[in-house]
């Protein structure tokens, strides 16, 4: 136990009766934890958790980590003390402004605290009864996020396979997007690592596998932190949250593996949280079951939706693939395929003059074009069968495109209509997925030479 452990480092005086009075600093440190660790990190997201698991309205979730940021104090250290404005519009970024200041609040108020629990209670000897609930509070805010997060790919869906990925040149990628296209390009190795995340979560819910549920959930953490802090992906603060959850919860049991594996003597792991009957301690057994069963069962349901809508089980458009365009006409009048050609595109939306050299088919409701210089240009779209039609929006009030399609091969495919206004004729090839060898290649256990083009 980290108090203990921190007892033991500076000492402990033992008050009458045998029973171990912590030192003042290990009392200080447990204060200062206890509110920026459990609350402003643990209690803080299984709010969050909580609220998504029943079925809460996105806006209220929204409204509650506003608040839960310390929202209006917040706002106020964004003035004062950085000179910024802090918006808590939700962008899909966990390493806003805005998270930042807040985590910088929390440890404001964190120290502030610390110093008035000191003074008015500063003749408790201990904090062992609320150190056995502070270490539940951490579990069950871990096990909510190694739930969840492992069941996204444990039903791979965090990092779904995206066609335009083996069109799109590696130099125009972000980091994000490269550790997203080689992580999806092996469902195997992306549900390995959902798996680890959901076995720790799943040891972290009995106090008998606790111990063994944190080493392993602080091994999975740090490799994801160090995964978003080395690709940039913009999930760093609550990453690191995670591992500072882990690392708290798996001290006392890494120092016990390893004396195990030097050959000491590792005495039986004792609940940092008994009750004084064994019917108390069986309703808090039961209790810890309960939850961690809801808790799985809301990742079950919220993993398979988005596998089912986003994930590898998503549904594909009718038109499915990557097609070359091998003829573009535009007002009658053929457009070469210049690889140097100079688009006139205004604002990011082509002309119907600017030559393409490919269209992407992924899912049902979008259409990605890429032009000569490989920039790739992504667009609503809705795909009609019956009528053999595609539109496609600039946005929700116009349309950019309307054609008609024709599929005389099963590889062959004919538009017709206007494009940007303009009258506009194409021929397009489907180009066979085992084209690409980040897709074909597939595993080999005898090699005569490395393979690496």
């Amino acid at each position: 136990m980290v108090a203990q452990l921190t007892a033991e480092v500076v000492g402990a005086d033992t008050e009458p009766g045998g029973v171990d009075r912590w030192h003042p600093l290990a009392r200080m440190a447990f204060r200062f934890g206890f509110v920026f660790v459990g609350l402003g990190m643990a209690g803080v997201w299984l709010a969050t958790a909580l609220f998504r698991s029943l079925g809460v309205s996105q806006e209220s979730v929204t409204e509650l980590g506003t608040w839960t940021a310390l929202h209006p104090l917040t706002d106020w250290v964004g003035s004062q003390v950085f000179g910024t404005v802090v918006d808590f519009t939700p962008t899909g970024s966990g390493d806003t402004a805005a998270q930042w200041v807040s985590v910088f609040t929390w440890l404001l108020v964190a120290i502030a605290v610390t110093g008035v629990w000191s003074v008015l209670d500063r003749r408790r000897g201990d904090y062992a009864r609320l150190y056995g609930w502070f270490r539940l509070l951490l579990r069950a805010a871990l096990v909510s996020a190694l739930l969840l997060y492992g069941m996204v790919k444990l039903l791979p869906s965090q990092m779904s396979m995206i066609l335009q990925r083996l069109v799109e040149p590696f130099g125009d990628m972000s980091p994000m997007s490269v550790l997203w296209a080689q992580t999806s390009l092996s469902e195997p190795y992306e549900i390995a690592l959902g798996a680890a995340e959901v076995t720790a979560a799943l040891l972290l819910v009995l106090p008998v596998t606790a111990g063994l549920g944190a080493v392993l959930a602080f091994i999975v953490t740090l490799q994801v932190a160090l995964l978003n802090l080395t690709f940039d992906v913009p999930v760093k603060i609550f990453s690191l949250q995670l591992l500072i959850l882990a690392v708290v919860l798996a001290t006392p049991d890494i120092g016990r593996t390893v004396r195990a594996l030097i050959g000491r003597t590792v005495p039986a792991r004792v609940p940092e949280l008994r009750f004084g009957s064994r019917r108390g301690n069986r309703i808090m057994l039961a209790a810890q079951l309960i939850f961690g069963g809801w808790l799985l069962f809301t990742a079950i349901s919220e993993g398979y939706d988005g596998w089912q809508t986003y994930g590898s089980a998503r549904p594909q458009s009718p038109l499915y693939g990557i097609w070359n365009v091998t003829e573009y006409t535009v007002a009658g009048q053929q457009v070469p395929a210049l690889v140097d050609f100079r688009d006139g595109s205004h604002g990011g939306l082509p002309n119907a003059s600017d030559r393409l050299r490919r269209i992407i088919f992924d899912i049902p409701t979008a259409v990605t074009a890429q032009r000569m210089d490989d920039s790739l240009l992504a667009f609503p779209a809705e795909i009609d069968t019956d009528r053999r039609t595609i539109t496609i929006a600039q946005d929700s009030a116009r349309t950019f495109a309307s054609l008609n399609y024709e599929q005389p091969q099963p590889n062959q495919l004919i538009l017709d209509g206007s494009l940007a206004g303009r009258p506009i004729h194409m021929r397009l090839t489907l180009v066979p997925l085992d084209h690409f060898p980040a897709v074909s290649r597939g595993f080999h256990w005898v090699q005569a030479t490395p393979y690496m083009r």
